[in-house]
């Protein structure tokens, strides 16, 4: 009898444990339960895959610096490649992230024309792609993140036009740009555009300078060649410092400089009256909306095809808001 009772009542103890553990194990590993999937995907660390033009001027050290700003406020993970003006290199950088199955795709292109293939083969694949500074000729691209080039070449442009129709004058232009860059391109045709009808003006053809000591050379050509040049046009950070330098050796402090992308060294030429005016991008507002952007569109948001980041035109007038002495 005792025998028997002990054995039922054994029976009906491991019938309760099984039921509890059924319940626990529902609740720990819910493999059948369809909030698992979202839940594994929400947490998962986004990753962003980053190819920039170049690492050795500030402009994209500026916009690098952005990028791990937002990257770092956002908790996500930024992988940074410095393809150093090689367009192989950048287009390898690419099909090395879709290898390692990035989230999403930054790219500061080389080449804007020679980039599309492997961008569109990135974005086929399902990965978010967001430009930033120079625009990639593809309807694939979720969104440009950057300056509008051609109306801040324009916005130069007119300003230098109201210094020579103040003067009344006929004024000499040289060039000074990287022909190669689209984005330079862009800033050239509308600083052209805005002095297409002014009465006296001549602009010498293009000539080359995209680092500092390659522009440096050129603008020391130039003077020799016209020595009465009034304005040198810099279409870019060290082409502006290759000029003013150019200048400095030469003596020669009837020419002035227009130009792009203001650093601590040109802020000087400004306040000594070397260089007229120049414009100033914003390079870290830049990188933080294009991780911004990336995020957004990773996420499955629609973005508007161009996010403009506005500049600064910076003279004497205002460049010690920006540059404290």
């Amino acid at each position: 009898m005792f025998k028997k009772a002990s054995v039922l009542a054994i029976a009906a103890m491991f019938t309760i444990l099984a039921g509890c553990s059924g319940g626990a194990g529902t609740a720990e590993m819910p493999e059948g339960s369809s909030d698992s999937a979202p839940a594994a995907q929400s947490d998962k660390e986004i990753t962003i895959g980053v190819t920039t033009a170049t690492l050795r001027h500030q402009f994209f050290i500026d916009i690098d610096k952005g990028m791990k700003k937002a990257a770092e406020e956002a908790g996500v993970k930024l992988l940074v490649n410095d393809p150093n003006l090689d367009l192989a290199k950048q287009v390898s950088a690419i099909e090395d992230y879709m290898q390692k199955g990035v989230d999403g795709l930054i790219v500061l292109a080389v080449d804007n024309s020679g980039v599309v293939p492997v961008v569109e083969e990135a974005k086929d694949k399902g990965i978010p792609v967001i430009t930033a500074d120079s625009v990639v000729p593809s309807d694939k691209v979720d969104t440009f993140i950057g300056t509008e080039n051609y109306e801040a070449g324009k916005q130069i442009g007119e300003y230098l036009k109201k210094q020579i129709e103040k003067d009344g004058k006929d004024v000499k232009i040289a060039v000074v740009t990287h022909v190669q860059s689209f984005v330079q391109k862009e800033r050239l045709r509308g600083f052209k555009e805005a002095l297409a009808d002014v009465k006296g003006v001549t602009i010498l053809n293009d000539q080359p300078g995209y680092d500092r000591e390659k522009s440096m050379a050129t603008v020391e050509n130039i003077l020799q060649a016209n020595p009465d040049v009034d304005y040198i046009y810099a279409t870019a950070e060290n082409s502006v410092l290759g000029a003013l330098a150019a200048l400095e050796s030469a003596k020669q402090t009837n020419t002035k400089i227009v130009g792009f992308d203001v650093t601590p060294e040109a802020a000087e030429g400004i306040r000594d009256g070397k260089i007229l005016a120049m414009i100033q991008q914003q390079p870290e507002k830049i990188g933080e909306e294009a991780v911004k952007a990336a995020v957004d569109a990773i996420k499955g948001k629609q973005l508007d095809k161009n996010i403009s980041v506005p500049v600064v035109l910076m003279d004497k007038s205002n460049v010690d808001e920006y540059f404290k002495k």
